[in-house]
């Protein structure tokens, strides 16, 4: 998934209406109260070893929005991608005072 944006660009020069449909599917779970689950970006608490930070993962969204993340079972490569990902934007909002 590190270069679906690359993907998109390529094709059409530019993510806007990718991101513009992720939106509107997120809208449209809410409003219909679906239970679907999406990737949703939220803070993170003990998700996999992670807390205090946003990530993008599986959540259950309802009409009250992001319910609750969806617990996955991570091969362990997987794994230490994730913490690793985890880390890269902890560094960077370090980097920034926040």
């Amino acid at each position: 998934m590190k270069t679906a944006a690359y993907k998109v660009i390529e094709g059409k020069g530019a993510t806007n209406f990718a991101i513009g449909l992720s939106g509107a599917r997120i809208v449209e779970a809410v409003l219909n109260d679906e239970h679907a689950i999406l990737p949703i970006s939220s803070v993170l608490t003990s998700y996999h070893g992670v807390s205090g930070i946003a990530m993008s993962v599986p959540t259950l969204v309802t009409r009250r929005g992001a319910e609750r993340t969806i617990d996955v079972t991570m091969q362990p490569q997987e794994q230490l991608l994730f913490e690793a990902s985890a880390s890269a934007i902890s560094a960077s909002l370090k980097s920034l005072n926040l």
